[in-house]
């Protein structure tokens, strides 16, 4: 297998790096071209491209990999559309939403497996796109949350209607089936939140985070845990960093992983299988995170299993 030659050019707030493993003149005919996009070369995003790249090493294909990190997510990608073009890639693999969003404007006639995206919706109205959504199935998120707090029966969950109103409707059908009750409140603005947490008070037993960008977000995470602790309302998700500043547990992704989970839906497409056949997928793998100082807090005990097993604790 060739090697992997990462490039990086400054240009419009986009960074180019050149690193060539191994130069190689022209690709042999059994040889396929990938062009990679990141959003940044950091955890999570270096984590995701290990995995997949890894993966495809181990399948014995050959590949001469081009990647482009945007260190600027407001740097489109249309700016190096040419270069890529001029690679004629077999397949592109994107690491992020702004690079998903930018390629799949660009490119229509050349399969692009997503990563490291939110929203389902950016691939739906594209034909040439796969990949895996960072979230959680609705049936894990609960699961988890009778296994840790099982005897909580009332969830109720904040949400932008804009953005999550599907989601809720399915989430009230499957917690009815795990004997829960949802009880969702709309929070069309920000200055919603303060009156969705007074309803809640008496009508939740735990406080659920979903991906919503208008109503979890640094500017509301405050007000939020400090309605939890006062009422002594778990509040679970959305991610370590909310689990740091005070909420009970949130699942975590194993970020490697999802990256094998891309590289194993570029082979089937590299193999001969039509975009359309490798569907859109969710994370497989899931880890979680505690905070003991706050279950000491909410007086909940945690199963021995469930602290020896967690990918992190906070304690103090």
């Amino acid at each position: 297998m060739h090697g992997c030659k990462i490039s990086t050019f400054l240009k419009a707030a986009i960074i180019i790096i050149f690193v060539f493993w191994m130069t190689i003149p022209e690709i042999p005919a059994n040889e396929v071209q990938i062009d990679v996009l990141v959003s940044h070369n950091e955890s999570p995003y270096t984590e995701v491209l290990t995995g997949f790249q890894n993966y495809i090493v181990e399948q014995k294909i050959q590949m001469k990999c081009s990647t482009y990190i945007l260190e600027n997510k407001k740097a489109p990608i249309s700016q190096i559309s040419l270069e890529i073009k001029k690679n004629k890639p077999g397949l592109i693999f994107t690491v992020g939403t702004i690079p998903t969003v930018e390629a799949l404007k660009v490119f229509d006639d050349v399969p692009i497996v997503a990563s490291l995206i939110l929203d389902e919706n950016t691939m739906k109205r594209a034909r040439n796109s796969t990949g895996v959504i960072l979230d959680f199935p609705i049936e894990a998120q609960f699961f988890w949350l009778k296994s840790f707090l099982p005897e909580a029966k009332k969830i109720g969950v904040m949400y932008n209607p804009l953005e999550n109103q599907e989601k809720i409707r399915r989430a009230g059908e499957i917690a009815r089936k795990m004997g829960l009750e949802l009880n969702p409140v709309k929070v069309h603005t920000p200055k919603d939140i303060p009156n969705a947490l007074k309803s809640l008070a008496n009508n939740a037993d735990v406080l659920w985070g979903i991906n919503d960008a208008l109503v979890f977000n640094s500017l509301t995470a405050r007000h939020i845990l400090l309605f939890s602790f006062r009422n002594r309302i778990q509040f679970c998700g959305l991610s370590s960093a909310w689990v740091e500043a005070g909420a009970l547990y949130a699942l975590e992704y194993d970020f490697y992983d999802i990256g094998v989970q891309c590289g194993e839906k570029a082979v089937k497409i590299i193999r001969g299988a039509g975009v359309n056949s490798v569907p859109v997928s969710l994370p497989r793998k899931l880890l979680y995170t505690l905070n003991l100082k706050t279950a000491r807090h909410m007086k909940i005990d945690i199963q021995e299993e469930h602290i020896r097993n967690a990918y992190k604790i906070f304690e103090e």
